[in-house]
């Protein structure tokens, strides 16, 4: 498969690639410095990025087109797949917790469609459910139709962004099993947010708790299909942030193995270190060639569930394994708090996790292998 990237995709990596190395990676030191990984009873979390820091991110992402990436602006045409693997990927290279906002396509005909694309509204993604398999088959919420439009059954669901006014819920029509996937405000009667736990990384875990929720039928946004790409679109959102830790990781522990001399010799010269570094170059190079094969299938309207699948399976290991490297060759510095490999080790850990256990992943994949065959 041919990965030569367009005009437009090389200037929208050129310029993802100088937002963060001018952005980011700029005030990697001041949060860095601040964040406490534990903290006394009763204090406030001090991992957040500052909020005044987050909205001038933000401004300057919105300029450069970097925000909403599948709402473009008027007139304009959305940034395929790739395209949006290439931007997921830059950002990946920054710990900071700043990336562009999720709001998929399906969003782009509805009334929060601007107030999204201009930062005043965020949307989360309620998949809960699917995050163990990875597949639409462990979507449980129920919905029937009512008499203005939906109703939604009662529902527990974890989330990971409990401060966004939207959420996107997958869920089954009662009866015949058909996938709904409908939008539901915070503020809607019937909707709660609960039980807020502290994660890695800025990150946030708590229950949407959904009451017999009535939706009107503009809400329901999409069936099987429409749940299935965002599904694997997030995928390769997970997979792109990967292949950007490997890249810091390796980059990072390459110009420490130079530097860094013990007994009289550089790491560099030491023959472990350089299995290391070779190991980890050829993951890397792997999980990217899965991650661009997918994204270029979805381009061209080709079937890619299962390609996303296996990117963000791939990637979240060699991430994972990448940051482990990372930690090895620096030492000490490896696990200290004002540098980035403890960070990225633990949210690799989470991004194992989501959309898709690995276990699971395998046990689907194979499934579908076994019954259509791979094509060759």
């Amino acid at each position: 498969m041919d990965f030569t990237l367009s005009e437009e995709e090389k200037l929208i990596q050129s310029t993802a690639a100088q937002f963060v190395r001018k952005e980011l990676l700029t005030r990697e030191g001041d949060y860095l410095r601040q964040r406490e990984l534990f903290l006394p009873p009763g204090d406030p979390p001090r991992r957040q990025l500052d909020a005044n820091v987050r909205q001038t991110l933000t401004e300057i992402a919105q300029r450069l087109g970097l925000w909403t990436l599948e709402l473009p602006e008027s007139g304009a045409e959305p940034i395929g797949y790739l395209g949006r693997v290439l931007v997921y990927r830059e950002f990946g290279r920054s710990i900071l917790p700043f990336a562009p906002a999720c709001a998929p396509a399906l969003l782009a005909k509805t009334d929060f469609a601007k107030d999204l694309g201009a930062g005043k509204l965020s949307l989360a993604l309620a998949f809960d459910q699917i995050h163990k398999t990875g597949t639409l088959d462990a979507i449980s919420t129920r919905y029937r139709p009512g008499a203005s439009g939906f109703s939604i059954s009662n529902s527990e669901i974890t989330i990971y962004n409990p401060s966004a006014e939207l959420f996107l819920v997958p869920a089954r029509e009662q009866g015949t099993h058909r996938i709904g996937l409908f939008l539901v405000r915070q503020n809607d009667d019937g909707v709660s947010i609960e039980d807020e736990v502290d994660l890695t990384n800025d990150a946030v875990m708590a229950r949407l708790k959904v009451r017999e929720l009535d939706v009107p039928e503009s809400r329901l946004l999409g069936y099987e299909y429409e749940a299935g790409e965002i599904l694997a679109a997030e995928q390769l959102r997970i997979a792109a942030r990967c292949l950007g830790i490997g890249m810091r990781c390796l980059a990072d522990s390459i110009e420490h193995a130079r530097t860094r001399e013990t007994f009289g010799r550089t790491l560099a010269q030491r023959q472990a270190i350089q299995w290391m570094l070779a190991d980890l170059s050829l993951d890397l190079r792997s999980c990217t060639w899965l991650t661009m094969e997918a994204a270029s299938r979805a381009d061209q309207s080709l079937p890619f569930f299962d390609a996303a699948a296996l990117a963000k399976k791939r990637a979240a290991a060699m991430a994972f394994g990448a940051a482990d490297t990372a930690i090895q060759i620096h030492g000490g510095y490896g696990v200290c708090k004002e540098f980035p490999f403890e960070g990225f080790y633990r949210e690799a850990r989470m991004l194992r996790l989501l959309y898709g256990r690995e276990a699971e992943l395998n046990r689907a994949m194979g499934q579908s292998f076994l019954k259509v065959g791979v094509k060759r």
